[in-house]
């Protein structure tokens, strides 16, 4: 017996494709994400989905619903799953960060846990609010199969700590090296699949599969 939990990340955003920080700000699908959302629940409507959970954001909220819109289920929102808060980076791209704050974005990127943007949210906090939530999600389901809308900032954190442990229930966020969270890619609308055996033992299964989308 396990509990089979599909996380995934929410369809593109007009900020996705300009490369700008999308964090907390609540920004809705591009014509594009909500089709990558359409392709995204063809590809799990045939599976038997008893929950779906999603971060309370816009962007994540509609591609749940493409989602549940082929099960008998709503959609539970969870408010730890929302993205982390850049705070005044928010809608700033990237490259524009990495050129105004350069040793800021080198601890995002290598000391991630030592990190927290201008008037925005503690990585740490981030992480503890996340791992936290996937756990409490997770811990409502035993033995079944759910689907869980989230980022991908919060879906690398997850990844990262499943890693790092056999029985990742068993450590905290702030014991853990985050520090190859970039390392692991995280596409719109893509599909990681994870399990939880009777033991307590999670498994990632399937990381970042995007065949949905092809054609």
């Amino acid at each position: 017996m396990a509990t089979w939990i599909y996380l995934v990340r929410h369809g593109q955003t007009v900020w996705n494709e300009e490369g700008r920080l999308c964090g907390s700000s609540d920004v809705p699908l591009s014509d594009e994400g909500l089709a990558q959302a359409r392709k995204l629940a063809a590809r799990l409507k045939d599976i038997g989905i008893a929950a779906i959970y999603s971060s309370p954001l816009l962007r994540a909220r509609q591609t749940a619903e493409a989602i549940a819109a082929h099960h008998r289920v709503e959609v539970k929102i969870e408010p730890d799953l929302r993205e982390i808060d850049y705070g005044d980076w928010e809608g700033l791209k990237v490259a524009d960060v990495l050129e105004q704050f350069p040793e800021l974005e080198k601890l995002r990127r290598e000391e991630p846990m030592k990190f927290a943007a201008p008037n925005g949210e503690p990585m740490r906090q981030f992480a503890e609010r996340v791992i936290s939530a996937i756990q409490r999600v997770v811990a409502s389901h035993a033995d079944e199969t759910i689907c869980v809308v989230a980022h991908q900032t919060v879906n690398r954190f997850i990844l990262c700590w499943i890693l790092q442990s056999p029985h990742p229930a068993h450590c905290t966020p702030h014991s853990l090296d985050f520090r190859f969270w970039r390392q692991l890619r995280q596409d719109p609308a893509c599909v990681n699949l994870l399990q939880v055996r009777e033991d307590g033992l999670w498994r990632v299964c399937l990381v970042n599969d995007t065949c949905h989308l092809v054609g």
